[in-house]
């Protein structure tokens, strides 16, 4: 019975490493009332945002947290959806920001 819950944790923190490694490289925020969609990329710590297959804008975020710019969306145009790992992924962003650079 040890066996099977060792596998089962290892199989969960291998899941979970994955799932942070993708949210480390970038994921959808949201589609905003206009049905723009916004995607983060962290290597970037940028926002770019399509209108359908268009770029409508980029924004660099400089170091500045993710929910600024889902607290300044949700003032100008407001959110329809929020992306399915976009809770996960703002807390990651906000913690890794927040994390004093030595």
């Amino acid at each position: 019975m040890s066996t099977t819950h060792t596998a089962t944790q290892e199989r969960t923190v291998s899941l979970a490493d994955h799932l942070i490694n993708a949210l480390a490289r970038s994921f959808t925020l949201g589609i905003d009332t206009e049905g723009c969609t916004h995607h983060y990329y962290r290597r970037a710590d940028a926002v770019v945002v399509f209108d359908g297959r268009t770029l409508d804008h980029y924004q660099t975020l400089d170091g500045r947290p993710l929910t600024e710019w889902k607290a300044f969306v949700s003032q100008k145009r407001g959110w329809a959806s929020m992306g399915q790992l976009a809770p996960l992924g703002l807390r990651v962003d906000s913690e890794r920001k927040e994390t004093p650079r030595v």
